[in-house]
């Protein structure tokens, strides 16, 4: 029993890392818009908006510089850290870490998310002066914190108090907090972000996203059921902005282990995405991915499977065989074929995921070891049962 809840932890453990919190709501890039960004090898991209050209100027070497002055950073604090905070910071530095293996990836998602705030930023033009708004979207797509706390401070300054532009600017300091694994005071700012304009979703679904992280998670609930009022207000009961608040609800549910209301939330936002996307969208997988771990925590091994398989044939379809979210859904179905002692079949799932996990992330990234010692368990498990099955012949 102890072997299989141990692998149980393992095997699952890529679904936190690859799938975890549903992105936070209204943060998309989308051609309405008006700003298109285009990244080319070496990092260095472009934003076309009505106001001028943006450039992205933070090159991966930048990035991959920042980070390590980050883990230096962390290290020291653990260092002289008190036990009951080193436990945090251990979960921090390995965020950094992982960032650092796979820095390639890291640094696309991060040109992602610096665009997504510099769009961001347009919706207080017109309420602060447009040079220095540009300045500051600049300095953001340049990646120099520093200099974007201080044009921000410049702009609150100029806006008289006016509740949504220092909403705004606190949500874009939050980001910064969270970009430096300040999660706290991340959290404090987008608290502060919400509270002045209560009817904006993405601030709301980003302070439970960190409130998730923090594991307060009845917080984190009451966040997200707050997202998914305004959203049902806003958009209707099928629009995918729904269906996200309803994963996030599930998943944070899961991890409270109340696993049927999670199934709830989870069948709804399935329900939901299937009449919006179809059945082979990548968000209906996450759906039947989601409703599969559920049902294997209930201990209903072979449901969880059904809903797995599904989500594995899709995005297979989807993005093709040599991709990390595939590489998930192999994994957590190893986790299942294990706990219905089907040991040669959790055997064929997890190759293909540790495969996956080398070619992708390389051979000692964190989540590849983590595959790797699941892999060399279930073959000693396997191994053993061998020797067992000819003592008794």
């Amino acid at each position: 029993m102890s072997i299989m809840s141990r692998l149980h932890n393992l095997f699952c453990y890529s679904l936190l890392v690859l799938l975890g919190m549903a992105s936070p709501l209204g943060h998309s890039v989308t051609p309405d818009d008006g700003l298109e960004l285009a990244v080319s090898q070496s990092g260095v991209g472009l934003l076309d908006s009505d106001s001028g050209d943006v450039h992205i100027g933070l090159t991966p070497e930048q990035y991959e510089a920042g980070l390590r002055r980050l883990e230096k950073d962390l290290e020291a604090r653990y260092a002289r850290a008190h036990a009951n905070d080193r436990q945090h910071l251990a979960a921090q530095l390995h965020v950094i870490q992982s960032h650092l293996q796979g820095v390639k990836q890291s640094y696309q998602k991060h040109i992602e998310d610096l665009t997504t705030r510099i769009v961001q930023l347009e919706s207080i033009r017109g309420q602060v002066p447009d040079d220095l708004l540009d300045r500051t979207q600049q300095a953001l797509a340049d990646g120099d914190n520093r200099q974007v706390e201080q044009l921000l401070q410049q702009l609150e300054t100029r806006s008289a108090n006016v509740n949504t532009i220092t909403a705004e600017i606190n949500y874009q300091r939050c980001q910064i907090a969270k970009d430096e694994i300040r999660y706290r005071q991340a959290s404090t700012l987008c608290r502060s972000a919400a509270q002045l304009t209560p009817d904006r979703t993405d601030y709301l679904s980003d302070l439970a996203g960190l409130a998730y992280t923090l594991g307060e998670y009845d917080k984190a609930v009451g966040y997200y059921e707050q997202a998914l009022a305004n959203s049902l207000k806003t958009v209707g009961e099928d629009h995918p902005d729904v269906a996200i608040s309803r994963n996030n609800l599930g998943t944070v549910w899961d991890a409270m282990g109340d696993y049927k209301k999670a199934i709830g939330y989870y069948e709804q936002a399935l329900a939901s995405d299937i009449k919006t996307f179809g059945e082979n969208h990548p968000d209906v997988a996450i759906d039947r991915n989601n409703l599969g771990m559920a049902w294997y925590a209930l201990g209903d091994y072979k449901k969880a499977i059904v809903y797995l398989e599904q989500a594995l044939a899709s995005d297979i379809k989807t993005y093709g065989e040599n991709n990390l979210q595939v590489a998930a859904y192999y994994n957590n179905l190893a986790g299942a074929w294990y706990a219905l002692d089907d040991y040669a079949k959790s055997h064929e799932y997890l190759d293909q995921a540790l495969k996956i996990f080398e070619n992708t992330l390389g051979e000692n990234h964190p989540d590849t070891r983590r595959v790797r010692a699941s892999y060399q368990q279930l073959q000693s498990d396997m191994e053993g049962r061998e020797k067992e099955s000819g003592a008794l012949e």
